[in-house]
């Protein structure tokens, strides 16, 4: 299975430092983030990829090349600016040719890949969709009202738990069809929200795992933090045990 890398957006949360480098090359645990992601589906058999790319690409296809350093095959897949996820996706689609893995550039996750890939050949359908827990503290005390605006519970901050979007999936090919060439899209508002509309079947997969966005500034810091002082169990090879 052919495994698609997404990192084709301009990083704007991560300047200064994505205005000469782009967000994938940026250092976690020792080495270019998308080296790390590279090595981690690697170590879950995955040996070719597709990586979607626009942003300072050049630099991208310089530093990482063909692959073979890495003990693997490497396609890039190139649009000329930022296309959204689904509009990064749509590029890839001359080199898939059938059921894929995609997975967001920019996160670090010791998920188990093939458990995923297992699910979905299990359960059919377009796509399954890894999960993660999100919990989103309320800074406000919650109130719950009846009628005549009585109030029938008082709940001072409460926190709630999410089921949220992980950023890694199994597709099958004939989800090209469903996004549109030549504008920039969105998998998440776009994309998925009208295949469900439509009626096709979208799986979720949730374990345990280790999960953290790259997104921000005080997210690279953290994840470099945690990878330096070991106290996050990764699952790439690199990571130190």
């Amino acid at each position: 299975m052919k495994a698609v890398i997404l990192v084709g957006g301009a990083g704007t949360r991560m300047r200064p430092l994505t205005y000469v480098m782009p967000k994938c090359l940026l250092p976690v645990g020792g080495m270019p983030l998308l080296e790390w992601t590279i090595k981690y589906l690697a170590s879950h058999g995955i040996t070719e990829f597709v990586v979607c790319v626009a942003y300072l690409k050049r630099q991208i296809i310089s530093t990482v090349g063909d692959g073979s350093r890495l003990g693997v095959s490497i396609q890039y897949a190139e649009a000329d600016s930022p296309m959204g996820t689904a509009g990064q996706l749509k590029t890839a689609e001359p080199f898939v040719d059938d059921t894929f893995l995609a997975m967001n550039g920019d996160i670090v996750t010791s998920l188990n890949v093939r458990s995923l890939i297992r699910v979905h050949n299990e359960r059919g359908g377009m796509a399954t969709l890894a999960l993660k827990n999100f919990d989103v503290k309320v800074p406000y005390g919650h109130i719950t009202t009846g009628q005549d605006s009585v109030i029938q519970r008082f709940e001072e901050k409460p926190t709630l738990h999410l089921m949220a979007n992980a950023g890694i999936y199994v597709l099958e090919k004939s989800i090209f069809a469903s996004i549109p060439s030549g504008r920039p899209c969105s998998l998440e508002t776009e994309v998925f929200p009208a295949l469900l509309a439509r009626g096709e079947k979208l799986n979720s997969h949730y374990e345990e795992a280790y999960w953290n966005d790259v997104g921000t500034m005080g997210d690279f810091e953290r994840v470099n933090d945690e990878f330096l002082s070991k106290q996050a169990t990764v699952g790439a090879p690199a990571h130190p045990a």
